[in-house]
């Protein structure tokens, strides 16, 4: 798998743009889980290509500005590592030593929102790491990487458009119940906007419909305390917006595009959404109703980071997150079921 990374670098090296063609581009994140290398790029392309093998893309790191100080890249073809510098005196002494230097990747303001860079020095690849973040910076201090300072600058991002809507978490797992993440999805919506606010979850899955003919198109099939083989264990958009409707304002979306989604975070409104859990690749299964897919799940959407290009998620199963754009809209994109809360 190491040969894998080092093939992917390589790549990496022969397609990089001439910055005149970046300026003024978000810069995207990406890890390689093979290498442990985090490389960054404003290069949608070359984006493209990483996640096409095996890449994984982690949204926005920073903005970088049109004009200013230029930050070198270099690519080292023994173990497979990028290394980013401002400084010339850095970059000539590791094209001395081998480094093959590959132009100019951005630009640095005079003055921004600094980019901190740390030193692993346990890694042989993805051994720096860069980051605006101060809690990932200190998170990587305290498990013995090295604080190196300020790599550069970015521009401030732009935050007009970003929505957190801070709705609260309900864990269907502690209330026991491993088939009740469109009960606990539900009620953390209704609770974010003023309603339902007496019911636990325990309480409030009591009031579930339940389907006699066991079509989650009609109610919930099967039980929710329990996992029931060959029983599609859900309650799909209807009729959770029936139930729903019962303690407040509940309008079934479904059919959304992400474009209307964040308008409805927007105008404050959380959203039930239904996706695949951890974002995996859909296993569909054939059930006497039609196709479901297996490895569904449902949480609460209430929040957009824009400049970041990530989506802010309450999971029932597990927590509150950030989840990048991509991932999530891949997801929500196999069904479009979702049910807002205004």
């Amino acid at each position: 798998m190491k040969k894998i990374g080092l093939l992917i670098g390589l790549m990496i090296g022969m397609i990089i743009l001439p910055v005149s063609a970046q300026a003024g581009v978000a810069m995207s994140r990406l890890y390689n889980p093979n290498s442990g290398e985090h490389f960054y790029t404003a290069n949608t392309n070359e984006r493209d290509n990483l996640k096409r093998v095996g890449w994984r893309y982690e949204g926005i790191g920073w903005n970088a500005p049109t004009n200013g100080n230029p930050v070198y890249r270099l690519y080292n073809p023994n173990v497979g590592d990028h290394h980013y510098t401002l400084n010339a005196n850095e970059r000539d002494n590791l094209k001395r030593a081998g480094w093959r230097y590959e132009g100019i990747a951005w630009y640095s303001p005079a003055k921004g929102t600094p980019l901190y860079r740390l030193y692993n020095p346990n890694a042989k690849t993805g051994t720096h790491h860069y980051t605006l973040d101060t809690n990932e910076r200190d998170n990587l201090k305290r498990s013995g990487w090295r604080y190196e300072g300020i790599a550069w600058n970015a521009e401030p991002m732009d935050t007009s458009n970003d929505v957190l809507l801070n709705v609260p978490y309900i864990n269907q797992n502690s209330a026991g119940l491993p088939m009740g993440c469109e009960a606990a999805a539900l009620l953390q919506g209704l609770q974010a906007k003023g309603y339902a606010k007496n019911y636990s979850l325990k309480t409030f899955i009591k009031e579930m419909p339940l389907a006699a003919d066991k079509n989650p198109n009609h109610g919930f099939a099967g039980r929710p305390d329990i996992v029931m083989s060959g029983v599609y264990q859900s309650i799909f958009p209807a009729p959770l917006t029936s139930w729903g409707s019962k303690y407040g304002k509940t309008v079934n979306i479904s059919g959304s595009s992400p474009a209307t989604l964040k308008q409805e975070l927007r105008n404050g409104h959380p959203v039930v959404v239904y996706v695949t859990l951890n974002f995996a690749s859909p296993q569909y299964g054939n059930y006497f109703w039609g196709t479901g897919i297996d490895n569904a799940h449902v949480l609460t959407l209430d929040g957009y980071n824009q400049a970041k290009d990530m989506y802010h998620v309450s999971d029932p199963n597990a927590g509150k997150y950030w989840v990048t754009a991509d991932k999530f809209e891949t997801s929500y994109q196999l069904k479009k079921f979702a049910v807002a809360i205004r």
